[in-house]
């Protein structure tokens, strides 16, 4: 190359793919629906992966973030880990989905289910003590 020339050199072709921030938020929706799709087919499979799924509904967000969530606490409701730790999780979302009441109200029905299972003695009632909440309007 002549000192003049001002093209920029590299070894890399044009066919080599590039990462772009937009390709790389499709490739972790992408990853977190197969992880959601995985775990709404067998419940089972979460504890496995839940790291991985949790790190990419913190990152991603929204209603994908929910059905990961969701599918978190059916696999807690199926194998709780200890007594509190079915209402301690679903205390968690209800405060994380406050603000949105369109995504709350798609964890009510769970709440209901878990209601249900610790009156039918299937999972242990707890008490769990949340952080004091504003008062509504």
């Amino acid at each position: 190359m002549r000192p003049s020339d001002n093209r920029i050199i590299s070894d890399r072709d044009d066919a080599t793919p590039r990462a772009t921030l937009g390709s790389v938020t499709r490739d972790a929706a992408a990853r977190l629906l197969e992880l959601v799709e995985r775990g709404e087919a067998d419940l089972a499979t979460i504890p496995a992966v839940r790291a991985d799924g949790d790190a990419l509904a913190l990152e991603l967000g929204g209603e994908l973030a929910l059905r990961w969530r969701i599918c978190v606490l059916r696999a807690v409701i199926a194998d709780p880990p200890d007594s509190d730790a079915v209402r301690e999780l679903y205390g968690e979302l209800v405060d994380r989905y406050r603000a949105e009441p369109a995504l709350l109200a798609k964890l009510r029905p769970l709440g209901d289910e878990i209601r249900r299972l610790e009156q039918e003695g299937a999972l242990p009632s707890a008490l769990v003590v949340r952080s004091a909440r504003r008062k509504r309007p």
